[in-house]
């Protein structure tokens, strides 16, 4: 493409709240879509494109297939990309937990064979750790992996599975020993979705959305070499996991919405030209400092000392949430950062649920409808509603507080007479009256 036929975007001005654009990195990445951005490609040769440059994941360092660059610049990039009118890079749970996870803790093989499909979209993940007796506590599981030669047969169920219904892939936490204590027995698996003994069943959710799922595994299967950080250390990757889940949280850095990454998306195979074309606006189910002040300067009420008050708030836990993000990754270099990325959980909390009470106070009534005629298609009152669910993905708010308040300020934890005992044995103390079979007798 000839350089008369783009017109280069300059840096736009950042509203409060908002990543500042890099105005070097801004104009290297429209230099580059200039040089390359081609409409006629297919989504999936874009998106390879894309993922050869380190554009998918610039955090990454330029060995792991990124550019070695500062995490909060993602956001740049791809508001560069969308700016230029090129079609985004892939985003995805993959990219959020699966990919950083198996960089980990995968081996060489491992990484070459699962984190490039992330970054060139190729394969959707989602998360397979929740069930319905094993949500806070997290370590309960009782989902089994049972050793069958060189794979492992699947039998439990996970609920509250974000985008499963379209994933090739998930992280799944099952267990494989039930003869020492529950966090000792639980190992990490890159399981492969589409296949026999998999149903995957849609949760509809009070915003009308059915983005959560639930997942039946009935004998099926996962490869041995797809065991990812070692036989029974399960509960040491999911660490790794769920920092990742709440730094990202922390940051507001989720890309889980378009462009959809995997075969199931429907965007590979498609014109990158048309996709981009038929980008929608994000869909906000949380909104940010800069969405609030624009809705106050629309019902005229920056003037009110109060709601200027809130603002200020606002932009203050913002701000200070994107910096403990940053402190987060540099301690987890060093093998620490927990508590931070807790600390930015809880923060991210607060900010949702406060721009969604202040927008809808702002918008009074009209704040209330639902719909087409409502407010930007229904998002404050969307945002209202979704609102309560941030102190529950990423790990409740009391458990945040827990790891805070146990591992950082070394308070007494919580009594927990089970924690050093056999989780077989835990669970045949448990049996149903009835003498129905437990999981650990099956």
């Amino acid at each position: 493409m000839s350089d008369d036929e783009v017109t280069p975007t300059p840096t736009p001005t950042p509203t409060p709240g908002e990543v500042r654009p890099n105005a070097a990195l801004w104009a290297e990445v429209q230099d580059w879509l200039a040089e390359n951005w081609d409409p006629d490609r297919s989504v999936d040769e874009w998106w390879k494109v894309v993922a050869s440059a380190g554009w998918t994941a610039p955090h990454f360092t330029p060995d792991q297939g990124g550019r070695g660059l500062p995490r909060r610049v993602v956001r740049t990039v791809r508001s560069a990309f969308k700016s230029f009118g090129a079609l985004r890079p892939p985003g995805g749970l993959g990219l959020l937990m699966a990919a950083p996870t198996i960089l980990t803790h995968g081996t060489p093989g491992q990484i070459d064979r699962l984190v490039p499909s992330i970054l060139d979209g190729q394969a959707a993940w989602c998360q397979l750790f929740s069930e319905p007796g094993a949500g806070s506590d997290l370590a309960g599981l009782t989902t089994r992996a049972t050793k069958d030669g060189d794979r492992w047969i699947i039998r439990g169920q996970k609920v509250w599975s974000s985008q499963a219904v379209g994933a090739d892939y998930g992280m799944l936490l099952a267990r494989t020993n039930f003869d020492v204590p529950k966090h000792q027995g639980i190992s990490w698996f890159a399981f492969r979705l589409d296949q026999p003994g998999v149903t995957v069943r849609p949760l509809r959710e009070m915003t009308g959305d059915a983005v959560f799922n639930e997942i039946f595994l009935d004998d099926a299967v996962c490869d041995d070499h797809d065991l990812i950080g070692g036989l029974d250390n399960g509960w040491s990757v999911t660490q790794t996991t769920l920092h990742f889940e709440r730094t990202g949280i922390g940051a507001g850095g989720i890309h889980a919405g378009f462009p959809e990454p995997g075969r199931r998306g429907g965007m590979l195979g498609r014109s990158a030209g048309d996709a981009a074309l038929e980008e929608p606006e994000d869909e906000k189910l949380t909104l940010g400092h800069s969405d609030v002040v624009e809705l106050a300067r629309r019902f005229d009420r920056l003037s009110d000392p109060l709601i200027r008050q809130q603002l200020a708030r606002l932009y203050v836990l913002s701000e200070t949430g994107l910096w403990n993000a940053q402190r987060g990754r540099a301690e987890a270099k060093r093998g620490g950062g927990q508590a931070v990325a807790s600390t930015g959980k809880l923060s991210q909390t607060r900010i949702v649920k406060l721009a969604a009470g202040l927008a809808t106070e702002i918008a009074g009534p009209h704040g209330l409808l639902w719909g087409p005629d409502a407010i930007e298609g229904g998002t404050v009152s969307k945002a209202m509603v979704f609102s309560a669910a941030s102190s529950i993905y990423g790990g409740t708010d009391e458990i945040q507080h827990n790891i805070i308040a146990e591992r950082t300020l070394g308070l007494p934890r919580e009594a927990a007479p089970d924690r050093t005992r056999p989780f077989g044995d835990v669970l045949r103390d448990h049996a149903p009256v009835d003498g129905s079979k437990t999981p650990a007798s099956h």
